[in-house]
């Protein structure tokens, strides 16, 4: 009996060890040869997102944003490391986006950088803050890939080397791959800026429309019995306080027409509707002419309760009449030209969805 119990408390201790000996342990791994630094992200697309989303848009409500740069090397940063940069419109040169469109370095007066430094104080990522001025929001070219702002790397502190690639032939182009080895110059970003408005989103639209056409006129109600399944219309920023309202108009043969109405918005968010164009070419034997909108709406925070996902939406409230002429040549039967008119008087309900904004970069295309 002895024996027996002298083998359990044995087996007990060895047991004991044997899972103690098998906890993990911390370890330390140890750096690599050298650090390096670096723009790990070199063609990001930034959207500047006014008002609000999912995330948190205070940044970009203060018409601001963030370039970052990234440590590589070591498990953990000590250090203070300093990176010397540039901004170098010369990077742009011969670069062209896949719509063939050019490449272009923002003007100098539509942003300034908090200094030409980017600190890594103990940490394997730092940024440089950029303030975008009023010119930037002034112009039509910041709605969409068009400026970019140019960053150079040219010195670094407390960390070994900038990773500035392997050339392949002598004076390469940093922006040119077919000039490099594998290992490719990550020294530089091309970092694009573009931005969308308060109200630029993707909304759930329900609604009435009265139609009248040769005299007659029918009522269409547009009404889901759950929102979520409602029609998705996606309103597009003109400006920082224009909107692009696309009609779903068709004429008698089932064509789409490219009706579009433009949305204007006081500082209280009232609207104001008109035509974008008067005239549209939809094809070569169909154009929109005589084409007049008029209307008035309003904008609500919060203003749509117990919306989808059981929350207080945003909602856009609209009371417009369109009108149009639609003339047709049926150039391969007749030649006759036929004039068709319409009129819409219509009563909107559009509650914001999205914002439509999603992670984007761009792939330049060098074209010398």
């Amino acid at each position: 009996m002895k024996k027996i119990k002298i083998f359990s408390i044995l087996s007990a201790v060895i047991l004991s060890l044997l899972v103690s000996s098998c906890r993990n342990q911390d370890v330390e791994f140890p750096d690599f040869d050298y650090s390096t630094v670096y723009f790990a992200y070199q063609y990001p697309v930034r959207t500047i997102v006014l008002g609000e989303d999912v995330y948190d848009t205070s940044l970009d409500n203060q018409h601001k944003f963030q370039i970052y740069a990234t440590m590589g090397g070591v498990y953990t940063n000590k250090k203070r490391v300093a990176i010397d940069f540039v901004v170098d419109n010369s990077l742009t040169d011969n670069l062209f986006y896949a719509d063939s469109s050019q490449v272009m370095a923002m003007p100098s007066s539509y942003y300034a950088l908090a200094g030409n430094q980017i600190i890594l104080d103990k940490s394997h990522q730092g940024a440089v803050d950029v303030q975008l001025s009023d010119a930037f929001f002034a112009d039509k070219n910041s709605l969409k890939n068009t400026y970019v702002v140019p960053l150079r790397m040219t010195n670094v502190t407390n960390a070994d080397s900038i990773l500035s690639g392997t050339p392949a032939v002598d004076n390469p182009v940093r922006t040119n791959t077919n000039d490099w080895n594998i290992n490719l110059p990550k020294d530089y970003v091309l970092y694009c800026v573009k931005f969308i408005n308060k109200w630029h989103g993707n909304f759930l639209r329900r609604g009435v429309d009265k139609i009248t056409e040769d005299g007659s006129t029918s009522t269409v109600i547009r009404h889901k019995p759950s929102v979520e399944n409602e029609e998705i219309t996606k309103l597009q920023t003109l400006s920082l306080t224009q909107l692009e309202f696309p009609m779903d108009f068709k004429d008698n043969r089932g064509s789409m027409l490219d009706v579009r109405l433009t949305l204007d918005f006081d500082p209280n968010q009232a609207v104001t509707i008109r035509e974008s164009e008067k005239t549209v070419v939809v094809n070569d034997t169909v154009t929109l002419k005589n084409i007049t909108a008029t209307g008035t709406g309003k904008y609500i925070d919060k203003g749509e309760k117990n919306s989808w996902g059981n929350k207080d939406r945003d909602v856009l409230h609209l009371d417009y009449n369109v009108s149009y002429d639609v003339e047709v040549f049926f150039k391969e039967s007749t030649g006759l030209t036929v004039i068709e008119s319409k009129q819409y008087a219509t009563k909107d309900t559009l509650v914001a969805r999205d914002r439509g904004v999603a992670i984007e970069t761009f792939s330049p295309l060098y074209i010398k």
